[in-house]
């Protein structure tokens, strides 16, 4: 069997795996993506496109090769929560959001602002 006969019969099988999926579809994909991640670190992987190894890691998450303590174990942290993009950060610093600010302060602007 050639890599290209391997590679569609993967990805015809992800397909399948994706359209039958539950509802930890949208989690499972976080999970793959972090999967992928730390996939792209080790050497074996680095010379992989990475649309490959996505497909690779969402492959190996839905199919329930690699669970998500072991995706927790590799990437060495615990839960994962979606990162900031700088343009959501951007726009919450013109909003006048800001993280480091404590919640009375906020407050206290909130209820000047409403009274002007």
């Amino acid at each position: 069997m050639t890599t290209a006969e391997i590679k569609m019969r993967e990805s015809e099988l992800l397909d399948k795996l994706i359209s039958d999926y539950g509802p930890t579809k949208y989690q499972d994909i976080v999970w793959a993506m972090e999967w992928a991640r730390h996939l792209r670190g080790q050497e074996q992987y680095r010379q992989l496109p990475m649309a490959e190894m996505i497909e690779k890691a969402m492959l190996e998450v839905i199919s329930g090769q690699v669970t998500s303590e072991q995706i927790l174990k590799a990437i060495g942290s615990g839960p994962v929560a979606p990162a900031k993009t700088e343009e959501k950060a951007s726009a919450e610093k013109k909003a006048g959001k800001n993280d480091d600010e404590p919640k009375k302060e906020k407050k206290e602007k909130k209820i000047k602002a409403e009274k002007e």
